[in-house]
C-alpha cells in the first residue's frame, strides 16, 4: 500500500512539473526573442554563436550550408560586416518532445546604405539537457517588402 501511495504521488508530481504545450510554445518564442535582441544589443556573430548548437547547419540564401560550430565561427571571422541590424520576430512556434521550430520575418539594414532587406525565417531547435534551447538548423529567403 505505501509503494502503491508513494507511486501515485510520484506520478502527480512528475505531471505537474512538465510544461504544457502551450509553455513549451511561449518559452520557444521568448528563446527567439531573447536571440534577436541579443544580435541587435551584443552583435550578429556573438547571438548567432552562443544560441547555436554544436552540430548547427545554417542554411544560406545563394551559398553552401555551414556544417557545425567551427565553420559558423569561421564563417563569421570572414565575413563580418560593422553595424549591419538583422532583426526578427517570430510569428509562429510548434514543439514535439524535444525539438521545435520557429517561423517568422527578419529585416537587415545595412549600415551607409538607405537599402533594408526583407525575408523569411525558419528554425529548428533542439532542447538541451539544462532545459534551454539551442538551435540546429537556420534559414531562410528574401522577400519583397511586405
Amino acid at each position: 500500500m505505501k509503494n502503491l501511495i508513494f507511486l501515485l504521488f510520484l506520478s502527480v508530481a512528475c505531471t505537474c512539473c512538465r510544461e504544457s504545450p502551450d509553455q513549451q510554445k511561449k518559452k520557444l518564442m521568448q528563446t527567439d526573442l531573447d536571440f534577436c535582441r541579443m544580435a541587435a544589443d551584443k552583435g550578429i556573430r556573438d547571438a548567432f554563436v552562443c544560441y547555436s548548437s554544436d552540430e548547427v547547419v545554417m542554411m544560406r540564401d545563394g551559398a553552401l550550408p555551414l556544417f557545425g560550430k567551427p565553420a559558423l565561427l569561421k564563417n563569421f571571422e570572414k565575413n563580418t560586416r560593422k553595424g549591419v541590424l538583422l532583426t526578427w520576430f517570430p510569428v509562429k512556434a510548434e514543439v514535439s518532445g524535444d525539438l521545435g521550430y520557429t517561423f517568422g520575418d527578419w529585416t537587415m539594414k545595412i549600415p551607409g546604405k538607405d537599402t533594408t532587406y526583407y525575408g523569411n525565417y525558419v528554425t529548428i531547435w533542439k532542447k538541451q539537457p539544462d532545459g534551454s534551447w539551442k538551435y540546429v538548423l537556420d534559414g531562410g529567403n528574401s522577400t519583397p517588402k511586405p
